[in-house]
Protein backbone atom coordinates (compact mmCIF):
# COMPACT_ATOMS: atom_id res chain seq x y z
CA UNK A 1 0.00 0.00 0.00
CA UNK A 2 1.01 3.33 -0.86
CA UNK A 3 -1.50 6.25 0.40
CA UNK A 4 -3.95 3.63 0.47
CA UNK A 5 -2.72 2.41 -3.13
CA UNK A 6 -3.22 -1.03 -3.58
CA UNK A 7 -0.57 -2.90 -5.76
CA UNK A 8 -0.60 -6.49 -6.78
CA UNK A 9 0.84 -8.94 -9.24
CA UNK A 10 -1.44 -10.95 -11.46
CA UNK A 11 0.46 -13.17 -13.58
CA UNK A 12 4.41 -12.99 -15.22
CA UNK A 13 4.85 -8.96 -15.84
CA UNK A 14 1.16 -8.26 -14.94
CA UNK A 15 0.62 -5.54 -12.27
CA UNK A 16 -2.95 -4.52 -11.09
CA UNK A 17 -2.46 -0.91 -9.03
CA UNK A 18 -5.94 0.34 -7.89
CA UNK A 19 -5.94 4.28 -6.73
CA UNK A 20 -9.20 4.89 -4.20
CA UNK A 21 -10.27 8.36 -5.50
CA UNK A 22 -13.95 9.29 -4.17
CA UNK A 23 -14.31 12.75 -5.40
CA UNK A 24 -15.42 11.85 -8.56
CA UNK A 25 -18.52 10.90 -9.96
CA UNK A 26 -16.53 8.42 -12.40
CA UNK A 27 -14.19 6.13 -12.59
CA UNK A 28 -11.45 4.55 -14.60
CA UNK A 29 -9.74 1.22 -15.43
CA UNK A 30 -6.72 1.29 -18.47
CA UNK A 31 -4.82 -1.49 -19.65
CA UNK A 32 -1.46 -0.31 -20.45
CA UNK A 33 0.93 -2.89 -22.83
CA UNK A 34 4.77 -1.86 -22.82
CA UNK A 35 6.37 -3.25 -25.40
CA UNK A 36 9.67 -2.52 -26.88
CA UNK A 37 10.03 0.58 -29.67
CA UNK A 38 10.94 -0.10 -32.75
CA UNK A 39 10.57 1.16 -36.59
CA UNK A 40 9.55 -2.18 -37.88
CA UNK A 41 6.59 -2.59 -35.50
CA UNK A 42 5.49 0.63 -34.47
CA UNK A 43 2.55 1.44 -37.23
CA UNK A 44 1.27 -2.18 -36.90
CA UNK A 45 1.18 -2.18 -33.01
CA UNK A 46 -0.51 1.38 -33.96
CA UNK A 47 -3.29 0.10 -36.44
CA UNK A 48 -3.54 -2.82 -33.98
CA UNK A 49 -4.95 -0.83 -30.69
CA UNK A 50 -6.62 1.16 -32.97
CA UNK A 51 -8.57 -1.72 -34.52
CA UNK A 52 -9.07 -2.83 -30.76
CA UNK A 53 -12.09 -0.74 -30.04
CA UNK A 54 -14.22 -1.87 -32.77
CA UNK A 55 -15.59 -5.23 -32.11
CA UNK A 56 -15.05 -8.79 -30.27
CA UNK A 57 -16.38 -12.25 -30.35
CA UNK A 58 -19.12 -11.25 -28.26
CA UNK A 59 -19.87 -7.93 -30.08
CA UNK A 60 -18.97 -8.61 -33.78
CA UNK A 61 -20.66 -5.14 -35.01
CA UNK A 62 -19.24 -2.11 -33.89
CA UNK A 63 -22.76 -1.17 -32.97
CA UNK A 64 -23.30 -3.85 -30.88
CA UNK A 65 -20.43 -3.05 -29.16
CA UNK A 66 -21.53 0.90 -28.53
CA UNK A 67 -25.00 -0.60 -27.51
CA UNK A 68 -23.33 -3.05 -25.11
CA UNK A 69 -21.56 -0.05 -23.67
CA UNK A 70 -24.15 2.45 -23.29
CA UNK A 71 -26.03 -0.59 -21.27
CA UNK A 72 -23.25 -0.06 -18.63
CA UNK A 73 -24.64 3.65 -18.02
CA UNK A 74 -23.56 5.14 -21.15
CA UNK A 75 -19.33 3.19 -20.35
CA UNK A 76 -16.83 4.53 -23.23
CA UNK A 77 -14.35 2.69 -24.48
CA UNK A 78 -10.78 4.33 -26.07
CA UNK A 79 -7.27 3.36 -27.23
CA UNK A 80 -4.44 4.98 -27.51
CA UNK A 81 -0.40 5.21 -28.10
CA UNK A 82 2.47 6.82 -26.68
CA UNK A 83 6.12 6.53 -26.71
CA UNK A 84 8.10 6.38 -23.34
CA UNK A 85 11.52 6.06 -23.81
CA UNK A 86 12.52 3.14 -25.38
CA UNK A 87 9.39 1.59 -25.13
CA UNK A 88 5.49 1.84 -27.13
CA UNK A 89 2.67 2.23 -24.63
CA UNK A 90 -0.47 0.68 -26.22
CA UNK A 91 -3.43 1.50 -23.82
CA UNK A 92 -7.00 0.15 -23.61
CA UNK A 93 -9.50 1.85 -21.44
CA UNK A 94 -12.96 2.31 -20.20
CA UNK A 95 -14.20 5.35 -18.38
CA UNK A 96 -17.56 4.62 -16.13
CA UNK A 97 -19.87 6.05 -14.00
CA UNK A 98 -18.47 5.20 -10.16
CA UNK A 99 -19.79 2.24 -8.74
CA UNK A 100 -21.25 4.02 -5.62
CA UNK A 101 -23.75 6.11 -7.66
CA UNK A 102 -25.61 2.86 -9.27
CA UNK A 103 -28.69 2.12 -8.17
CA UNK A 104 -29.16 -1.63 -6.54
CA UNK A 105 -25.55 -1.80 -5.63
CA UNK A 106 -25.12 -3.04 -9.19
CA UNK A 107 -20.71 -3.71 -10.41
CA UNK A 108 -20.49 -1.88 -12.84
CA UNK A 109 -16.69 -1.42 -12.59
CA UNK A 110 -16.85 -5.55 -12.79
CA UNK A 111 -18.98 -5.41 -15.85
CA UNK A 112 -16.78 -2.67 -18.14
CA UNK A 113 -13.45 -5.22 -16.69
CA UNK A 114 -15.58 -8.31 -18.47
CA UNK A 115 -16.18 -5.42 -21.06
CA UNK A 116 -12.64 -4.52 -21.55
CA UNK A 117 -11.20 -8.34 -21.57
CA UNK A 118 -13.62 -9.47 -24.56
CA UNK A 119 -11.48 -6.82 -26.07
CA UNK A 120 -8.52 -7.35 -24.97
CA UNK A 121 -8.56 -11.41 -25.10
CA UNK A 122 -11.06 -12.24 -27.38
CA UNK A 123 -11.23 -10.41 -30.72
CA UNK A 124 -13.89 -10.37 -33.11
CA UNK A 125 -13.05 -13.27 -36.22
CA UNK A 126 -13.76 -13.32 -39.91
CA UNK A 127 -15.74 -15.53 -41.99
CA UNK A 128 -13.17 -17.28 -42.42
CA UNK A 129 -12.24 -18.35 -39.27
CA UNK A 130 -9.25 -15.89 -39.39
CA UNK A 131 -8.70 -13.27 -36.15
CA UNK A 132 -10.09 -9.34 -36.68
CA UNK A 133 -12.85 -8.73 -39.50
CA UNK A 134 -11.88 -7.26 -42.87
CA UNK A 135 -14.52 -4.28 -42.76
CA UNK A 136 -13.04 -3.23 -39.16
CA UNK A 137 -9.23 -3.42 -40.88
CA UNK A 138 -10.14 -1.14 -43.81
CA UNK A 139 -12.20 1.28 -41.19
CA UNK A 140 -9.36 1.71 -38.78
CA UNK A 141 -6.44 1.99 -42.08
CA UNK A 142 -8.63 4.74 -43.58
CA UNK A 143 -8.85 6.47 -40.65
CA UNK A 144 -4.94 5.68 -39.47
CA UNK A 145 -4.42 7.01 -42.78
CA UNK A 146 -6.16 10.47 -42.48
CA UNK A 147 -4.86 10.65 -38.87
CA UNK A 148 -1.41 10.65 -40.53
CA UNK A 149 -2.06 12.72 -43.53
CA UNK A 150 -3.83 15.36 -41.05
CA UNK A 151 -0.33 16.10 -38.91
CA UNK A 152 0.88 18.57 -41.75
CA UNK A 153 -2.38 20.71 -40.41
CA UNK A 154 -0.59 21.72 -37.30
CA UNK A 155 2.43 23.45 -38.25
CA UNK A 156 3.70 24.05 -35.13
CA UNK A 157 3.20 20.16 -34.03
CA UNK A 158 4.34 19.31 -37.42
CA UNK A 159 7.75 21.41 -36.71
CA UNK A 160 7.91 19.61 -33.77
CA UNK A 161 7.96 15.94 -35.42
CA UNK A 162 10.33 16.71 -37.94
CA UNK A 163 13.37 18.24 -35.68
CA UNK A 164 12.74 14.85 -33.44
CA UNK A 165 12.89 13.11 -36.42
CA UNK A 166 15.90 14.35 -37.58
CA UNK A 167 17.81 14.88 -34.38
CA UNK A 168 17.21 11.17 -33.17
CA UNK A 169 17.34 9.91 -36.54
CA UNK A 170 18.06 6.09 -35.23
CA UNK A 171 17.20 6.28 -31.86
CA UNK A 172 13.41 5.74 -30.14
CA UNK A 173 12.66 9.28 -29.92
CA UNK A 174 12.97 10.05 -33.39
CA UNK A 175 10.40 7.29 -34.02
CA UNK A 176 6.76 8.59 -34.70
CA UNK A 177 4.12 6.54 -32.19
CA UNK A 178 1.57 6.69 -34.72
CA UNK A 179 3.47 5.33 -37.39
CA UNK A 180 4.11 5.93 -41.16
CA UNK A 181 1.86 6.12 -44.20
CA UNK A 182 4.21 3.74 -46.15
CA UNK A 183 3.62 0.78 -44.12
CA UNK A 184 -0.30 0.78 -44.11
CA UNK A 185 -0.05 -1.77 -47.26
CA UNK A 186 1.72 -3.64 -45.40
CA UNK A 187 -0.80 -4.15 -42.66
CA UNK A 188 -2.81 -7.53 -42.90
CA UNK A 189 -4.86 -9.39 -40.79
CA UNK A 190 -2.42 -12.05 -40.57
CA UNK A 191 -0.06 -9.48 -39.45
CA UNK A 192 -2.31 -8.06 -37.26
CA UNK A 193 -2.96 -11.00 -35.27
CA UNK A 194 0.66 -12.22 -35.14
CA UNK A 195 1.35 -9.27 -33.30
CA UNK A 196 -1.34 -8.98 -30.83
CA UNK A 197 0.03 -12.46 -29.67
CA UNK A 198 3.19 -10.97 -29.13
CA UNK A 199 2.50 -8.57 -26.95
CA UNK A 200 -0.43 -10.23 -24.98
CA UNK A 201 2.11 -12.93 -24.30
CA UNK A 202 5.98 -10.84 -24.06
CA UNK A 203 4.83 -7.27 -23.14
CA UNK A 204 4.74 -5.69 -19.25
CA UNK A 205 1.09 -4.74 -18.31
CA UNK A 206 -0.07 -2.50 -15.72
CA UNK A 207 -3.74 -2.34 -15.25
CA UNK A 208 -4.44 1.09 -13.53
CA UNK A 209 -8.08 1.17 -12.19
CA UNK A 210 -8.77 4.85 -10.17
CA UNK A 211 -12.16 5.48 -8.31
CA UNK A 212 -14.38 4.41 -5.08
CA UNK A 213 -15.47 1.18 -6.44
CA UNK A 214 -14.46 -1.76 -5.16
CA UNK A 215 -11.36 -2.80 -7.32
CA UNK A 216 -11.68 -6.69 -6.12
CA UNK A 217 -13.99 -8.02 -9.17
CA UNK A 218 -11.42 -5.68 -11.44
CA UNK A 219 -8.32 -7.75 -10.14
CA UNK A 220 -10.29 -10.78 -9.92
CA UNK A 221 -10.93 -10.99 -13.69
CA UNK A 222 -8.13 -10.74 -15.48
CA UNK A 223 -6.35 -12.60 -13.07
CA UNK A 224 -8.66 -15.03 -14.24
CA UNK A 225 -7.54 -13.49 -18.06
CA UNK A 226 -3.82 -13.69 -18.05
CA UNK A 227 -3.69 -16.91 -16.01
CA UNK A 228 -5.00 -18.61 -18.94
CA UNK A 229 -2.73 -16.69 -21.11
CA UNK A 230 0.60 -18.40 -22.51
CA UNK A 231 2.85 -15.32 -20.94
CA UNK A 232 6.89 -15.40 -21.72
CA UNK A 233 7.52 -12.07 -20.75
CA UNK A 234 10.53 -10.03 -22.93
CA UNK A 235 13.05 -8.20 -21.42
CA UNK A 236 11.76 -4.50 -22.10
CA UNK A 237 14.77 -2.52 -23.41
CA UNK A 238 17.04 0.18 -21.06
CA UNK A 239 16.44 3.61 -21.24
CA UNK A 240 17.77 5.78 -23.87
CA UNK A 241 21.69 6.29 -23.49
CA UNK A 242 23.06 10.05 -23.76
CA UNK A 243 24.66 10.66 -27.14
CA UNK A 244 27.20 13.13 -27.33
CA UNK A 245 26.89 16.16 -29.80
CA UNK A 246 29.58 16.83 -32.06
CA UNK A 247 27.93 19.26 -34.14
CA UNK A 248 24.93 21.48 -34.33
CA UNK A 249 23.06 21.04 -37.45
CA UNK A 250 21.01 23.63 -38.74
CA UNK A 251 17.62 22.12 -40.94
CA UNK A 252 15.48 24.65 -43.27
CA UNK A 253 12.58 23.19 -44.65
CA UNK A 254 9.88 25.63 -46.52
CA UNK A 255 6.03 24.90 -46.82
CA UNK A 256 2.81 27.29 -47.68
CA UNK A 257 3.41 28.82 -44.02
CA UNK A 258 2.41 32.68 -42.49
CA UNK A 259 4.79 32.43 -39.64
CA UNK A 260 7.98 30.04 -39.50
CA UNK A 261 8.25 27.54 -36.85
CA UNK A 262 11.58 27.22 -35.33
CA UNK A 263 12.39 24.17 -32.69
CA UNK A 264 15.79 23.78 -30.73
CA UNK A 265 16.29 20.87 -30.02
CA UNK A 266 18.84 19.88 -26.60
CA UNK A 267 20.56 16.67 -25.00
CA UNK A 268 20.82 16.58 -21.57
CA UNK A 269 22.29 13.52 -19.92
CA UNK A 270 19.85 13.47 -17.06
CA UNK A 271 17.27 10.24 -17.97
CA UNK A 272 14.54 8.49 -15.44
CA UNK A 273 15.91 6.79 -13.29
CA UNK A 274 18.50 9.85 -13.03
CA UNK A 275 17.70 11.03 -9.63
CA UNK A 276 18.71 14.52 -10.90
CA UNK A 277 15.18 14.75 -13.13
CA UNK A 278 13.41 16.62 -10.86
CA UNK A 279 15.84 19.50 -10.93
CA UNK A 280 15.88 18.88 -14.95
CA UNK A 281 12.45 19.64 -14.62
CA UNK A 282 12.45 22.76 -13.06
CA UNK A 283 15.03 23.79 -14.74
CA UNK A 284 12.76 23.71 -18.04
CA UNK A 285 10.14 25.22 -16.54
CA UNK A 286 12.25 28.33 -15.36
CA UNK A 287 13.63 28.72 -18.66
CA UNK A 288 10.54 28.38 -21.25
CA UNK A 289 7.72 26.44 -19.08
CA UNK A 290 5.31 29.61 -18.43
CA UNK A 291 4.69 33.17 -18.24
CA UNK A 292 7.28 33.30 -15.49
CA UNK A 293 10.11 31.92 -17.40
CA UNK A 294 12.93 33.62 -19.02
CA UNK A 295 12.04 32.90 -22.38
CA UNK A 296 8.47 34.40 -22.49
CA UNK A 297 9.54 37.47 -20.55
CA UNK A 298 12.95 38.36 -22.33
CA UNK A 299 12.76 36.57 -25.85
CA UNK A 300 9.04 37.24 -26.41
CA UNK A 301 7.59 40.20 -24.44
CA UNK A 302 10.84 42.65 -24.01
CA UNK A 303 12.52 41.89 -27.32
CA UNK A 304 9.81 40.90 -29.20
CA UNK A 305 11.48 38.27 -31.17
CA UNK A 306 8.89 35.45 -31.56
CA UNK A 307 5.08 35.12 -31.11
CA UNK A 308 5.37 32.33 -28.82
CA UNK A 309 8.70 30.73 -27.12
CA UNK A 310 8.57 27.79 -24.61
CA UNK A 311 10.65 24.72 -23.80
CA UNK A 312 9.56 21.50 -22.91
CA UNK A 313 12.17 18.57 -21.07
CA UNK A 314 11.38 14.81 -21.53
CA UNK A 315 12.96 12.87 -18.26
CA UNK A 316 12.66 9.62 -20.23
CA UNK A 317 15.03 10.70 -23.44
CA UNK A 318 17.22 12.94 -22.04
CA UNK A 319 16.00 16.16 -24.32
CA UNK A 320 14.90 19.67 -24.43
CA UNK A 321 13.53 21.09 -26.80
CA UNK A 322 12.67 24.57 -27.41
CA UNK A 323 9.83 26.09 -29.49
CA UNK A 324 8.56 29.16 -30.73
CA UNK A 325 6.96 31.06 -33.83
CA UNK A 326 9.29 33.75 -35.37
CA UNK A 327 9.70 36.08 -38.62
CA UNK A 328 12.54 34.17 -40.43
CA UNK A 329 14.32 37.87 -40.27
CA UNK A 330 14.49 37.01 -36.72
CA UNK A 331 16.24 33.66 -37.30
CA UNK A 332 19.43 34.62 -35.60
CA UNK A 333 18.62 36.82 -33.38
CA UNK A 334 15.68 34.50 -31.39
CA UNK A 335 18.49 31.66 -31.36
CA UNK A 336 21.39 33.67 -30.28
CA UNK A 337 18.91 35.07 -27.58
CA UNK A 338 17.50 31.68 -26.29
CA UNK A 339 21.27 30.25 -25.86
CA UNK A 340 22.11 33.36 -23.95
CA UNK A 341 18.91 32.91 -21.46
CA UNK A 342 20.13 28.87 -20.82
CA UNK A 343 23.37 30.20 -20.20
CA UNK A 344 21.78 32.84 -17.35
CA UNK A 345 20.34 29.79 -15.90
CA UNK A 346 23.64 27.89 -16.50
CA UNK A 347 25.66 30.73 -14.53
CA UNK A 348 23.17 30.91 -11.52
CA UNK A 349 22.84 34.27 -12.68
CA UNK A 350 18.78 34.28 -12.39
CA UNK A 351 17.08 36.09 -9.64
CA UNK A 352 15.21 34.57 -6.51
CA UNK A 353 11.69 35.40 -7.39
CA UNK A 354 12.02 33.67 -11.16
CA UNK A 355 13.41 30.81 -9.39
CA UNK A 356 10.77 30.36 -6.81
CA UNK A 357 8.13 31.19 -9.24
CA UNK A 358 9.08 28.55 -11.53
CA UNK A 359 8.76 26.11 -8.35
CA UNK A 360 5.28 27.24 -7.26
CA UNK A 361 4.21 26.47 -11.08
CA UNK A 362 5.86 23.42 -10.86
CA UNK A 363 4.20 22.75 -7.35
CA UNK A 364 0.63 23.62 -8.89
CA UNK A 365 1.15 21.76 -11.76
CA UNK A 366 1.43 18.39 -9.48
CA UNK A 367 -1.50 19.58 -7.53
CA UNK A 368 -3.89 19.56 -10.57
CA UNK A 369 -2.99 15.96 -11.34
CA UNK A 370 -5.45 15.54 -8.89
CA UNK A 371 -8.01 17.45 -10.68
CA UNK A 372 -9.31 14.65 -12.82
CA UNK A 373 -9.54 11.00 -12.88
CA UNK A 374 -7.96 10.91 -16.40
CA UNK A 375 -5.16 12.92 -15.59
CA UNK A 376 -4.23 10.58 -12.00
CA UNK A 377 -4.39 7.58 -14.23
CA UNK A 378 -2.28 8.65 -16.65
CA UNK A 379 0.60 9.88 -13.78
CA UNK A 380 0.85 6.41 -12.54
CA UNK A 381 0.60 4.75 -16.23
CA UNK A 382 3.76 6.56 -17.69
CA UNK A 383 5.79 6.14 -14.00
CA UNK A 384 6.10 1.91 -14.60
CA UNK A 385 9.64 2.10 -16.62
CA UNK A 386 11.02 4.69 -13.63
CA UNK A 387 11.41 2.10 -11.53
CA UNK A 388 10.41 3.87 -8.55
CA UNK A 389 6.60 5.12 -8.87
CA UNK A 390 5.61 7.91 -6.15
CA UNK A 391 2.13 9.68 -5.87
CA UNK A 392 2.16 13.64 -6.93
CA UNK A 393 2.39 14.71 -3.41
CA UNK A 394 5.86 12.38 -3.07
CA UNK A 395 6.70 14.37 -6.62
CA UNK A 396 6.18 17.66 -4.78
CA UNK A 397 8.31 17.01 -1.63
CA UNK A 398 11.02 15.95 -4.11
CA UNK A 399 10.45 19.58 -6.00
CA UNK A 400 10.38 21.41 -3.06
CA UNK A 401 14.40 20.18 -2.18
CA UNK A 402 15.26 21.20 -5.45
CA UNK A 403 18.02 23.82 -4.79
CA UNK A 404 19.46 26.77 -7.13
CA UNK A 405 22.33 25.17 -7.63
CA UNK A 406 21.17 21.89 -9.35
CA UNK A 407 18.92 23.88 -11.95
CA UNK A 408 21.90 25.34 -12.93
CA UNK A 409 24.22 22.39 -13.03
CA UNK A 410 21.27 20.55 -15.41
CA UNK A 411 21.50 23.69 -17.73
CA UNK A 412 25.31 23.58 -18.22
CA UNK A 413 24.92 19.98 -19.23
CA UNK A 414 22.56 20.65 -21.90
CA UNK A 415 23.79 20.71 -25.50
CA UNK A 416 22.31 22.23 -28.56
CA UNK A 417 22.32 19.56 -31.21
CA UNK A 418 19.73 20.65 -33.99
CA UNK A 419 17.84 24.10 -35.03
CA UNK A 420 15.11 23.02 -37.45
CA UNK A 421 13.41 26.17 -39.42
CA UNK A 422 10.49 25.81 -41.22
CA UNK A 423 9.87 28.55 -43.49
CA UNK A 424 8.01 30.46 -45.95
CA UNK A 425 8.00 29.46 -49.42
CA UNK A 426 10.30 31.82 -51.50
CA UNK A 427 8.28 34.25 -53.71
CA UNK A 428 8.99 34.04 -57.38
CA UNK A 429 8.20 37.27 -57.81
CA UNK A 430 10.25 38.73 -55.09
CA UNK A 431 12.48 36.28 -54.46
CA UNK A 432 12.06 36.71 -50.36
CA UNK A 433 10.17 34.78 -48.03
CA UNK A 434 6.44 35.06 -48.15
CA UNK A 435 4.52 35.11 -45.31
CA UNK A 436 4.52 37.28 -42.13
CA UNK A 437 2.33 37.55 -39.60
CA UNK A 438 1.04 35.59 -36.63
CA UNK A 439 -0.61 32.12 -37.60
Amino acid sequence: MLNNMYVSTLADGVTFRAIPETRFKNSCIAVHFYHPLSREEVTLNAVLISLLRHSCAKYPEYNELRRAASMLYGADIDTSVSNIGSCQMLTVGIDMIDDRFIPDGECISGECAELLSELIFRPAMGDDGKMFREDDLEVTLRNAEERIRSRVNDKAEYAAHRCTAIMCEGEPAGIEPGGYLEDLPGVTREALAAAWKKILSTAEVEIVMVGGADYKPVERIFTREFKKTDRCRAKLPEPPVYREVTEVREITERMDVQQSKMIMGMRIPIIEPDDRTMAARLMSLLFGGGTTSLLFNNVREKLSLCYYCSSAYSRSSGLLFVRSGIEESNFQKAVDEIKRQLAIIANNEFTDDEFNASKLFALSAFDNISDSIGSIEQWYAVQHLDGCVRTPQQAAERMKAVTRSQVAECASLARLDTVYLLAPEISEESGEPEGGGEQ
